[in-house]
């Protein structure tokens, strides 16, 4: 009698192959004369349309800080402080002349439900309190990537960016856009709803 032993194995892809950015983490607070959104993910190091991830493969952790003031004054000089994840960050805010918003980005990725930015400017101090939007019932970016190439079917070599973002149709929430982009300037992206991954809009 001869024992045939059958192993069962499953081969599975690296879900982050080919993209060169994952916004997963989305914050959001307000109060005192400001409203803050925060986003947070990974992204290549030279982070260009280019359809290929950087010649590393490596990605960096970054948090994206953007600051509207009730009342902008372009020469307002804005310092702030950063508390998540047990570390601190800080600097001074970069003005954008044109959104009346004030933006800074440190290179850590955070998933915490909330994390405290405090504010400094004029001598006033405000600390607010970021608070996630993201939700359990949510996908994840694979499900999201998935779901895109299943609506568009993306050809040849490209890199793949996955961000939570707001909806910008109008509606209130969060959606996911994925797009693809290839090395001839090509573009091709997906809305989708972050709980069903229901198509909102593709072009």
């Amino acid at each position: 009698m001869t024992v045939v032993t059958i192993i069962l194995c499953s081969c599975s892809t690296d879900p982050m192959e080919s993209v060169s950015e994952r916004r997963s983490g989305y914050y959001a607070a307000d109060g005192d004369g400001y409203t803050l959104t925060a986003v947070s993910g990974v992204r290549e190091h030279t982070f260009k349309a280019d359809g290929k991830v950087g010649s590393d493969g490596k990605l960096k952790p970054y948090t994206l800080i953007t600051l509207v003031p009730t009342t902008f004054d372009i020469d307002a000089v804005i310092t702030f402080t950063a508390e998540v994840d047990g570390c601190t960050f800080g600097g001074t805010m970069i003005v954008h002349p044109f959104a009346a918003s004030f933006s800074a980005e440190f290179e850590h990725e955070t998933t915490a439900k909330q994390f405290t930015v405090t504010i400094k400017c004029g001598g006033k101090t405000t600390a607010l309190s970021a608070q996630s939007q993201i939700t359990g019932e949510m996908i994840t970016y694979d499900r999201a990537i998935s779901a895109a190439k299943t609506a568009i079917h993306p050809k040849g070599e490209y890199e793949t960016r996955a961000r939570i973002i707001k909806n910008p149709l109008g509606a209130d929430g969060l959606c996911w856009h994925v797009s693809f982009l290839t090395s001839d300037g090509g573009s091709t992206g997906v809305l989708l709803d972050p709980v069903s991954a229901k198509v909102i809009a593709k072009k």
